[in-house]
């Protein structure tokens, strides 16, 4: 779908507080807050250029539940309110920004300018917890968003869209949410991993937009996971959950890794979440896992069966 409008932007705030029910428990130690701050609900515009997956337009935001329950993998536009949704998986994402992107024939991504269009910047405003029923603030309350908390999560291979099928559960309502160089390019964009080409790139541009501090909780998935490792270790962050990373080995399958950064000389520790078989895990040290995934492998790249901050599934992928 090609979109013509004019980038433009509003945000309203409101104040206001309930208790979250649904919050994940941080057992993790971060201090996110104990009840759900409400408010910055945003209206965006999206630029001249064609998203990639398809676009339901609804009137107002009374028809939001029914077309979150009947769709997946597409964007929700809210014509009443100019409010802009992506659904995917057991996640409501509410798009701050957008971006309009190119990618060359070297298959790198150059964000800012071009023919396609894809979210900069999202919030998850909303979850289903393991399936369990949508929680979705903004339906009971004059249609405000969660307001942002400090978390965020780093999206990874997709094919420029916010993909969260392969996210684990719970990830806080709040969280601010971001893509990765692998996010907008792809799987040809994967080569760009090595060597913290691309992860670097996008932890100067994510730190940009938003700003972390020694409490920020930070996590990804795939190429998401080592665009958020590169951001923990400019920053030295220690609230860090990277699942299935192309980083690291599987090792244990949970376990704590400690890294300090050459050039920040600022340390991370994080923990590693990988499934048994996940081609990802580790495929800079040995890309030919990657080959794998056309094998029937995939499914062990799922962490949709873990919940967000525990260290042993739900149910065990790939056993």
């Amino acid at each position: 779908m090609t979109q013509q409008h004019i980038p433009g932007k509003l945000s309203i705030a409101v104040i206001a507080s309930l208790c979250a029910a649904c919050a994940a428990a941080s057992g993790d130690g971060t201090d996110l807050p104990a009840t759900l701050q409400l408010g910055e609900l945003v209206a965006v515009e999206a630029p001249p250029g064609s998203l990639a997956a398809g676009v339901v337009e609804i009137a107002s935001p009374d028809d939001l539940l029914s077309t979150v329950t009947s769709h997946d993998s597409v964007y929700i536009h809210s014509l009443s309110d100019h409010t802009w949704y992506f659904k995917s998986g057991n996640y409501l994402l509410g798009i701050e920004s957008f971006t309009q992107f190119h990618q060359s024939w070297t298959k790198w991504v150059d964000l800012g300018t071009g023919d396609k269009v894809a979210p900069a910047q999202a919030r998850v405003v909303g979850q289903s917890f393991r399936g369990q029923g949508w929680d979705i603030p903004s339906l009971d309350h004059d249609g405000q968003w969660p307001a942002g908390v400090d978390s965020a999560w780093v999206i990874g291979t997709n094919d420029a869209i916010f993909g969260m099928g392969g996210a684990p559960q719970g990830i806080p309502l709040g969280t601010e949410v971001f893509g990765s160089l692998q996010t907008y390019g792809g799987i040809p964009s994967t080569p760009y991993l090595i060597a913290d080409d691309s992860p670097g790139i996008d932890s100067a541009r994510i730190r940009s937009l938003f700003s972390f501090g020694a409490a920020t909780l930070i996590g990804g998935h795939s190429a998401g996971s080592s665009a958020a490792r590169r951001i923990a270790l400019d920053v030295g962050l220690t609230h860090v959950w990277l699942y299935g990373t192309p980083n690291y080995s599987r090792g244990s399958g949970a376990y704590v890794r400690t890294e300090t950064s050459s050039s920040s000389h600022r340390t991370m520790v994080a923990e590693v979440i990988n499934n048994n078989d996940d081609p990802v895990t580790g495929s800079l040290g040995n890309p030919f896992h990657l080959v794998s995934l056309a094998w029937g492998t995939a499914k062990c790249h799922d962490y949709s069966h873990w919940d967000y901050r525990t260290t042993s599934p739900v149910i065990a992928v790939c056993p």
